[in-house]
């Protein structure tokens, strides 16, 4: 998780952690020609998950026990069958949305940054690869306070098309990677 983003004067500013991780600061970035093979800069975004392996499986556990202490009330009662089937409907049907939602959020996007190109690369769900190529040089980042499908609506200009980046990222974060991303390629040009 990135603990820094850039401020006036190229100084660390540290804020809350980010959902992304820079592989180094993106002003200070050493970027070369991409016949290096070695992306000088490497971006890692990933969606947000609440709950982890552990966290899914303690939840679906503590909802479970929750529900079975009704059913104390009614051993030895026929009902009980009839109580236990809807309780037990009710968690299959809470742990397949909580399981669905947290495939939705298995999103990853990757950019790397050359001197000379720039690869944008979004992992979906379902592993379908997008990708995207420019030079770094003819970029444009652009962010649309309102006009996009989500406020602070985050794109990169490039290579004959228009890409989002970071759709998963919240309204606040969005602003303060475009500002690292404009770095980025001001590094670019001055490498390039």
């Amino acid at each position: 998780m990135t603990l820094w983003r850039s401020g006036p004067q190229s100084v660390s500013v540290y804020l809350q952690p980010m959902p992304y991780e820079w592989s180094s600061p993106p002003e200070h970035a050493q970027l070369c020609a991409k016949s290096s093979h070695q992306p000088g800069l490497r971006l890692s975004l990933s969606a947000h998950n609440a709950l982890s392996r552990e966290g899914f499986a303690g939840f679906i556990g503590a909802t479970a026990g929750l529900m079975a202490v009704p059913l104390l009330a009614f051993l030895g009662h026929t009902v009980l069958w009839v109580i236990a089937a809807a309780l037990g409907s009710a968690l299959c049907a809470i742990w397949l949305a909580l399981k669905a939602s947290w495939r939705r959020g298995q999103v990853r996007e990757e950019f790397e940054l050359w001197s000379d190109l720039a690869v944008l690369r979004r992992i979906n769900p379902n592993g379908q690869l997008q990708e995207w190529r420019a030079n770094p040089y003819w970029v444009e980042v652009q962010i649309s306070k309102d006009d996009g499908p989500v406020p602070q609506y985050l794109t990169l200009r490039g290579g004959g098309r228009v890409v989002e980046i970071g759709a998963f990222l919240s309204e606040d974060e969005r602003p303060v990677l475009a500002t690292d991303l404009q770095l980025a390629f001001l590094n670019a040009a001055r490498h390039g």
